[in-house]
């Protein structure tokens, strides 16, 4: 769990500075204009518009303005039982990134700004709700800057050629003739990109088509399953139960009631 400690938006001007000032809680900042210069423990990351930097608790951090900026901050504390929700609530080095949905990230940070100050009604579980989402979004580009884009490449291509023949019998050698690499090859950088093998992914969409199915066409269950394809329909019911969590009966239950 998170633990926001405070939070705020700020206009500074170029006479801006800070001095050799350590926290303990860990630090998450967005730069929505200018341009200014930090030193973690010495060392220097420049920061302009549309960047974020993240600071782990304890660090030594220093600033200097270059020109006006505005930013938005927010201080948390992770607790132990949160640090295995996200890769960067374990790391202890600071860092930067250009966040790749700018506009988006800045109403996340305003809309979590508005109700800390707010302090309506479970302010602080929104709160908390709202930084682990732009901590995911933050986590997420980070990972797809630090893959190699002819990696990137390759798995969009797969995910289109997916959704493109889901409903069609799609094996790891159909992927790896389109993707003209060997299996091992495809179902490795497959999850090291997106976190799912291609036929997790497979069933993902698939699942998400037979719910889409069930509330517009009137179709039967045994009927989205061939239409999604599946095998026979014993297969489509655990892979849907193993995704979502109830059988498709329960589902179309459930939203019909």
């Amino acid at each position: 769990m998170l633990e926001i400690q405070s939070c705020y938006v700020k206009d500074l001007d170029r006479n801006w500075t800070l001095n050799n000032i350590s926290s303990p809680y860990h630090l998450l900042v967005f730069f929505t204009s200018g341009r200014l210069i930090y030193w973690i423990d010495n060392e220097p990351i420049p920061l302009q518009k549309g960047e974020v930097l993240f600071v782990p608790e304890g660090l030594v951090r220093t600033g200097r303005a270059i020109e006006y900026h505005q930013r938005y901050a927010a201080f948390f504390k992770v607790q132990n039982s949160a640090r295995s929700m996200l890769p960067i609530l374990n790391k202890k080095q600071a860092f930067k990134l250009k966040v790749q949905n700018f506009p988006y990230f800045k109403q996340r940070f305003s809309l979590l700004n508005h109700h800390w100050l707010m302090k309506g009604a479970y302010y602080n579980t929104i709160c908390n709700a709202i930084l682990l989402e732009m901590l995911g979004v933050v986590n997420s580009d980070l990972d797809e800057k630090e893959f190699s884009s002819k990696k990137i490449k390759l798995v969009i291509e797969l995910k289109n050629y997916i959704l493109k023949h889901y409903n069609e019998p799609i094996k790891l050698k159909d992927l790896s003739e389109y993707g003209g690499k060997t299996p091992n090859y495809i179902s490795s950088i497959f999850k090291e990109v997106t976190g799912f093998t291609p036929i997790e992914y497979l069933h993902d969409v698939r699942i998400s088509m037979a719910k889409d199915m069930m509330l517009s066409k009137g179709m039967s269950i045994r009927e989205i399953s061939e239409e999604t394809g599946f095998c026979d329909q014993a297969y489509f019911n655990r892979v849907f139960r193993k995704l979502s969590g109830c059988s498709p009966t329960d589902f179309l239950n459930e939203k019909s009631s």
